[in-house]
């Protein structure tokens, strides 16, 4: 310990012994003081927590210093003298009232940085700068009546979250120049030197272009339009890069892209664009990316991308536009497009042999067929042929040749009824697939939105719930039967037709619903060329929760209520069975066949919407399911029992006469 205080330490070369206050700690030629009684010898010189009127770094005093930090100090005047090799000054979250730094040694400073601190005055009396780092995060400057003037210089200057720091500095500077988060309201004067220029996240309402900056960032502004002045005094511009997204752009002119020739990236996403003139973008023929994503845009057109011949990104998703036959053809050279629609992807240029095109995966259809898949677009015709005309027999028949009244009859034919609208739902996607063949992709929107596609889906969704809540009615009366045989058929039939009433009209109501929504049923049964919102994908498409609720939570219950009969009626069915003197031979044997029929229309519509219904559960757990699986249930699954039920019905119940007719003539031979 010496007589001032200070202690014996080694530096860490080893080569001398030094001495280190006692309120510093010292590790080599590097010291972190509380005062201002630092040793001469130190280079690198760190003040923590100083808090003193004054603080001066002169050549006399600290020679050798190269690194000069203040942290967490209070200092009213912080002088930095002239010609010292200071290469870096640091201050950070401090609060100082005056900051003076004079000229230092040129060729040597580096880097200053003010990081969450308060200052009242800065002054810099330093007027040629080269290579230098002037960095500002979180700090606030209250007088800027002064400049820093930098001739030639090729710095960065960095300010983020800052207040009077950008006003401070404004004549030629920096060739980088970061005013993000700075809570400016107008541009500066011009950085005539400045290539990188990022006025990001501020309240910019306009904005001012120079001819040497290559690089700007305006996005997270004010921006209502391209509202911007050109300085071209010294050249042509030069702007390369121009960000600016995320403002409330909602139109672009013709005229407003005319002087940038040389742009090469446009990004204008998460405007609120609603139109762009046809010849807005002429004169950027150097052009290769440019997003015009999550806009309002409704129409793009061949126009539009005439003169873009170097565009080689193109992004439009997340925007209303519909696909026009040629729009993209004057993209000669472009290698990526994304869209929200695979119809998009229809027309992309001819001209151009590879192109990565990304958008949503359709279920079903494809650029030339609704129905992609050859196989399908087959099955779907014998699918309906079965569902129409086996329909329209077993009504027949039920109406005019059996010529029995029964609340079985009437839930049959209105059964048949039911499954009869299924198969006209099925002729209008066939006949709209065969329509237009070849060439879907382009018509695909309007085929969606047409009054034919909208009364398909009603029609399905009709048919679907009718089916299944008839199912259900039959149950339950087959139930009433085989347990009160002997109740009042005028009764039964009178329930029937109660039943069948309410039914329609439940079925109705759900699936007409949609049509008379809010915005929450919007284009529900347009959300799919197949014209019905079926909820087995992860992609939430309007009124998916309805959808789910009906086709899944709804039919669950329905065919657990069939199941739960089922067993009831297999149990009795066994029964009557094993008792051959509780009622006569033949009604017993026309109940256990009406029951096996019913046990075989329930088991087929139980294989039909098990797995709809699971499906339907995975994709709400996020499982989705491929595009084949979709498609295979859409087409053959879903409408199958459609199909079936007339020949299970119908059928049976016609082979089951002539049975019963051969055995009147056998007993009547005898």
């Amino acid at each position: 310990m010496y007589e001032d205080g200070s202690q014996s330490s080694t530096n860490m070369s080893g080569k001398c012994h030094l001495y280190c206050p006692v309120n510093c700690s010292c590790n080599g030629l590097s010291l972190t003081c509380s005062s201002d009684n630092a040793p001469t010898y130190a280079t690198s010189l760190t003040f923590h927590g100083l808090v003193q009127e004054s603080l001066e770094i002169n050549k006399e005093r600290f020679p050798n210093v190269r690194e000069l930090n203040i942290l967490h100090s209070k200092v009213i005047f912080l002088n930095v003298n002239e010609y010292l090799q200071i290469e870096t000054i640091s201050i950070k979250y401090s609060e100082i009232d005056t900051v003076v730094i004079h000229r230092l040694q040129e060729g040597i400073f580096r880097y200053i940085g003010i990081i969450g601190s308060s200052l009242v005055r800065l002054r810099i009396l330093q007027y040629w700068i080269r290579y230098v780092e002037f960095r500002v995060q979180n700090s606030s400057l209250n007088d800027t009546t002064s400049d820093l003037e930098v001739y030639d210089g090729e710095n960065s200057l960095t300010m983020t979250k800052t207040r009077g720091f950008p006003a401070f500095i404004r004549s030629k500077i920096s060739m980088v120049i970061n005013f993000t988060s700075c809570n400016l309201t107008e541009q500066q004067d011009l950085y005539y030197n400045t290539i990188v220029f990022d006025l990001s996240h501020n309240l910019l309402k306009s904005w001012k272009m120079i001819s040497y900056t290559q690089i700007l960032y305006i996005h997270h502004n004010l921006l209502t339009s391209l509202n911007y002045t050109v300085d071209i005094r010294q050249s042509e511009p030069r702007l390369q890069y121009l960000d600016l997204s995320y403002n409330k752009i909602f139109r672009i002119y013709n005229e407003d892209m005319s002087n940038l020739p040389n742009l090469l990236y446009l990004m204008l996403q998460n405007n609120r664009l609603t139109y762009i003139e046809d010849k807005a973008f002429e004169k950027l023929s150097e052009l290769i990316y440019l997003d015009l994503s999550n806009n309002q845009l409704k129409i793009l057109k061949r126009s539009h991308f005439l003169h873009l011949s170097s565009l080689q990104y193109l992004y439009i998703q997340n925007n209303y536009v519909q696909v026009t036959e040629g729009m993209f053809d004057g993209l000669m050279n472009i290698l990526y497009l994304q869209v929200d629609s695979y119809t998009l992807c229809c027309a992309q240029p001819k001209a151009v042999s590879k192109i990565q095109c990304l958008a949503p995966i359709n279920e079903i259809s494809s650029c030339s067929q609704l129905i992609d898949i050859p196989l399908l677009s087959i099955i779907i015709w014998y699918i309906a042929l079965f569902a129409v005309f086996g329909n329209i027999f077993g009504t027949f028949y039920g109406l005019y040749i059996r010529k029995t009244k029964s609340s079985f009859v009437i839930y049959s034919i209105n059964l048949g009824i039911a499954d009869f609208l299924m198969g006209i739902y099925l002729y209008i996607i066939a006949g709209a697939n065969i329509k237009f063949s070849g060439r879907y992709g382009f018509e695909d929107n309007a085929w969606r939105h047409s009054p034919s596609c909208t009364f398909a889906g009603v029609l399905a969704t009709l048919s679907s719930e009718a089916s299944a809540l008839f199912v259900l009615s039959i149950t339950i009366d087959r139930i009433l039967i085989v347990r009160f045989p002997f109740s009042v058929l005028g009764q039964r039939i009178r329930i029937a037709k109660i039943t069948s009433g309410f039914v329609w009209v439940i079925s109705l109501l759900l699936s007409l619903l949609p049509l008379f929504g809010n915005e929450y049923f919007e284009d529900y049964y347009s959300s799919s060329g197949i014209c019905i919102s079926l909820p087995l994908s992860v992609l939430r498409k309007p009124g998916w929760e309805y959808s789910m609720a009906i086709f899944v939570g709804a039919n669950f219950v329905i065919f657990i209520g069939i199941l739960i009969g089922q067993l009831v009626i297999f149990v009795d069915v066994v029964r009557m069975g094993k008792d051959v003197t509780s009622q006569p031979l033949n009604q017993r044997r026309r109940e256990i066949d009406l029951a096996k029929t019913l046990i075989v229309v329930a088991v087929t519509d139980m294989f039909c919407w098990i797995p709809i219904g699971t499906i339907g559960l995975l994709t709400l757990m996020g499982t989705d399911v491929t595009t084949r699986v979709y498609a295979w249930i859409i087409v053959v699954v879903l409408p199958i029992n459609s199909a079936l039920n007339p020949l299970i019905y119908t059928f049976s119940a016609i082979l089951r006469q002539k049975g019963q007719q051969v055995e009147r003539n056998i007993s009547i031979s005898f």
